[in-house]
């Protein structure tokens, strides 16, 4: 980790920590970030260790709200006029631009120059508004991947073999339900297609050909047949042509305009009968009500899915998919492994340290939030 000392505490900046890295982490974090001449206030609504909350509370100062309310965390950065020039976040908070403009007014004692993110994705912060009000973003693409990829293969997995169910089943004394559709398929007879080419869909590649399957991919314009020759899977040119020969699909793209309902109704009525669906990426890009109504028609589509994004997460999480029987949820958790979540903190302080002394940029995002 790329620390710089600043015990200059008239020159130090402050920087807001909307939610610390889990567990221990946290405390090497916000160790670092001070290393970096930062003065830290802790948001602890994520925190719900009552002793490290302590800890926390005893080297930093402290404050309790909801970094998913867009109205307080825009309060909590003006900060009745003092303002931050740094925000630190590993959740998808609403960085809006009502949000930005807020946290860069020219009342402020201090505004807003910096906002990271210990994750790959920053698609809830308007990149536009930050560019426009002279904000810099910053997140660590790349920093879950094998995280990501392991829990998808894992619903794969799961829905292929049918591991919870039959966990259910048996818990209910139903040995005759749980043994239904033996032998089941495994992914060393399955064709897995890939929607995607990154870091995470790599991963995934590698981990279905370990177990025997077969892996398709399709990628964005640029994924061009040169550019796919190393690649451990066989590039095809159309999701339609994807959907049509797998047994298996898993989503990998970012949430952009172009991947808004990437795969809606009629694109999961086209995947083969009795195939699977595993998405890991973004809600946004498959339509959760249409995977909904196709999982309740046994006449086409697929039978089986496994989701660990969705629409309304959080204390306010909703889905029609938690009634649905043919589906398996997962609480956005696939990248939420201990090594996963040291590996994005780690790399956003130096991320942070880059920016403080004018170095180069590594994780700067785009517009749509993919790493630049």
């Amino acid at each position: 980790m790329l620390i710089i000392v600043n015990d200059d505490t008239s020159a130090a900046r402050r920087v807001l920590v909307v939610d610390p890295a889990p567990g221990e982490q946290a405390l090497t974090e916000l160790t670092a970030l001070a290393g970096l001449g930062l003065v830290p206030t802790v948001n602890v609504r994520r925190v719900h260790d009552a002793a490290l909350r302590a800890r926390i509370a005893a080297a930093w100062d402290t404050v309790d709200f909801d970094g998913f309310d867009e109205r307080e965390l825009g309060r909590r950065l003006e900060d009745e006029g003092e303002g931050y020039e740094v925000l630190k976040c590993r959740a998808g908070i609403p960085l809006t631009r009502a949000v930005l403009e807020q946290a860069t007014g020219e009342r402020l004692r201090r505004r807003l120059v910096l906002a990271g993110r210990a994750a790959t994705g920053s698609d809830t912060f308007d990149h536009r508004a930050a560019r426009d009000l002279g904000v810099a973003i910053r997140t660590t693409p790349g920093a879950n991947a094998s995280a990501v990829a392991e829990l998808t293969v894992a619903l794969m997995l799961d829905a292929l073999r049918a591991v919870s169910r039959r966990d259910r089943e048996l818990r209910a004394g139903a040995w005759g339900d749980a043994t239904t559709g033996l032998p089941a398929p495994g992914l060393s007879d399955a064709r897995v297609g890939l929607v995607g080419t990154g870091a995470v869909s790599r991963r995934v590649a590698d981990l279905v050909r370990a177990f025997g399957g077969e892996v398709l991919v399709l990628g964005s314009p640029r994924f061009t047949p040169d550019r796919a020759a190393g690649w451990p899977g066989q590039r095809v040119e159309s999701l339609a042509e994807l959907l049509a020969a797998c047994d298996v699909i898993s989503v990998h793209v970012p949430a952009t305009p172009e991947t808004a309902g990437l795969v809606g109704e009629a694109e999961l009525r086209a995947m083969r009968p009795g195939s699977v669906l595993v998405n890991t990426s973004r809600a946004a890009v498959v339509d959760e009500d249409a995977l909904d109504r196709v999982l309740r028609d046994p006449a086409a589509g697929p039978a089986r899915a496994a989701v660990d994004v969705f629409t309304r997460e959080g204390a306010r999480f909703s889905s029609p998919l938690t009634s649905n029987p043919h589906c398996t949820l997962s609480p956005h958790a696939a990248g939420m492994t201990r090594s996963a979540t040291r590996e994005a903190s780690t790399r956003l302080v130096d991320e942070f340290a880059r920016f403080l002394t004018g170095g180069a940029q590594r994780g700067t995002t785009g517009e749509n939030g993919r790493a630049g």
